[in-house]
């Protein structure tokens, strides 16, 4: 099972597993306000069977090599998730997805993991691009790929519905080549 260790053992990133169900349920319904706005399966009855059946989704999709989610663990503690939510081994690009506790943000935990996904994703999954889709509104998740060398490609206006409206969603873009550089 893959995991990474980074920030000097602080964060741990590894695949979820059927035990990380309760934590997982705890973190979301913990953060339902913080995280509600720009993920549409934060929903008022989020469940313990709906961690599970997100955690079982996730390893038969990492079993078929279509995505990789991660549990993020900060100093042992479950605090969110990453992923390469979308693997297209044809075009060799994938798509790196992410949330975070409120309390655990502004420690730079989110932008290390993403670079070691980038890194992971570039080196030995030899994908050539690498993309970031949040809200435009979203400042603080599009500040990690900005943070990363990203380049913003455009805006889909009005692409995602979230809950109560359409929210305009900006796409950043990362090549192997501008990686190394």
């Amino acid at each position: 099972m893959r995991s990474f260790t980074l920030d000097e053992d602080k964060i741990e990133m590894r695949l979820l597993r059927e035990a990380d169900a309760p934590e997982l349920h705890r973190t979301v319904r913990a953060n339902i306000e913080h995280l509600r706005t720009f993920l549409h399966w934060v929903t008022p009855d989020y469940s313990p069977e709906i961690a599970g059946e997100f955690i079982a989704r996730n390893l038969k999709l990492a079993a078929e090599r279509k995505s990789e989610g991660y549990g993020i663990f900060f100093e042992k503690k479950f605090v969110g998730t990453i992923g390469l939510v979308k693997l297209n081994w044809n075009s060799r690009s994938a798509e790196i997805g992410y949330w975070i506790a409120k309390d655990s943000e502004g420690r730079g935990i989110v932008t290390k993991a993403c670079r070691t996904l980038i890194e992971y994703a570039h080196a030995e999954l030899e994908m050539n691009r690498v993309e970031i889709r949040c809200a435009l509104e979203n400042k603080k998740s599009r500040a990690v790929p900005e943070r990363l060398g990203f380049r913003l490609e455009g805006v889909l206006r009005q692409a995602i519905w979230r809950h109560t409206r359409f929210y305009d969603v900006a796409i950043y873009g990362l090549l192997a080549e501008e990686w190394r550089k």
